[in-house]
């Protein structure tokens, strides 16, 4: 038969084993939590810097698109331009050879 007192030195070391046990349980589960945390920002971080990567593509994309768009807008006028002086200089240069003429 076992006295009371050896019943509660049994219990008080199976505590003490139970605490143990819910300490290292505790520190596993925390180094673990932060294991996956750090992966978690590193794959967070990844994804973002791929995403940034692809919307500034997307952006100079864009850019050229809008470069070129306005390029050819001021192409087609500077030949409307060309055209129109073809057409106006030697109209100028008649009327003012003409002005000449009749000044001299």
């Amino acid at each position: 038969m076992t006295s009371i007192m050896e019943r509660i030195a049994e219990a008080e070391k199976q505590a003490d084993a139970i605490l143990e046990e819910a300490n290292r349980t505790a520190r596993e589960r925390v180094a673990k939590a932060r294991t996956e945390a750090d992966d978690a920002i590193v794959a967070a971080a990844e994804s973002e810097r791929i995403h940034t990567a692809e919307m500034l593509k997307a952006a100079q994309t864009d850019g050229e698109g809008i470069a070129e768009e306005v390029t050819e807008k001021a192409r087609t006028e500077t030949e409307k331009l060309i055209d129109r002086s073809r057409i106006n200089v030697p109209e100028a240069v008649a009327y003012l050879m003409e002005r000449i003429d009749l000044t001299v």
